[in-house]
């Protein structure tokens, strides 16, 4: 997969060590992804706070992602924080995504061991990356492009594409390359 050169920004949207979100950049560019961290965490604004679900409107963060980030040169652009987040017709989400951009909100993802929410970490960003690029839900279990209902759900899937979605994937980002 290393014929991707696609690059990849990572935006923190809350303060995140690195022993979280480093996993989850290594993995990316062993995917043959140019990954960089923007370490200046965005700063989500309290009017975007349901106080009534006591969680972030995930539509609304992502509209400030991309007008935070329009102008930034890259394929995509992934905002991540320990956040809680849902969206209309959901309880919650682990991320939303919409052309180039998505979030990852890691707080449901939290575990008591480290690697557990790495791995979880790694499997969601790598997902939004995915909707970010242009695919859609998989239904291929152990994909990480499989539909996350649960913690449990993520845990099932690996952290990789399965073949038809990488096949996908490389001919969106050749597609890409020609443009």
């Amino acid at each position: 997969m290393n014929e991707r050169h696609a690059s990849v920004l990572i935006v923190k949207m809350t303060p995140l060590d690195d022993v979280l979100l480093n996993p989850a950049i290594k993995h990316l560019e062993e995917l043959g992804f140019k990954a960089a961290v923007f370490n200046v965490p965005l700063h989500v604004p309290l009017t975007l706070y349901n106080w009534k679900r006591r969680q972030f409107k995930a539509e609304t963060i992502l509209d400030l992602v991309k007008r935070e980030f329009s102008d930034v040169p890259y394929t995509a652009i992934i905002a991540v924080g320990y956040i809680d987040a849902y969206a209309e017709g959901l309880n919650f989400v682990f991320g939303y995504s919409t052309q180039r951009y998505g979030t990852v909100y890691v707080k449901r993802l939290k575990s008591d061991d480290v690697s557990v929410y790495q791995s979880r970490i790694i499997k969601e960003v790598t997902h939004e990356l995915g909707h970010a690029l242009g695919l859609e839900h998989c239904d291929v279990p152990r994909c990480v492009m499989n539909f996350s209902n649960s913690v449990e759900d993520v845990d099932k899937k690996s952290v990789f594409f399965c073949e038809k979605c990488s096949a996908k994937l490389s001919s969106i980002l050749k597609a890409k390359q020609r443009v």
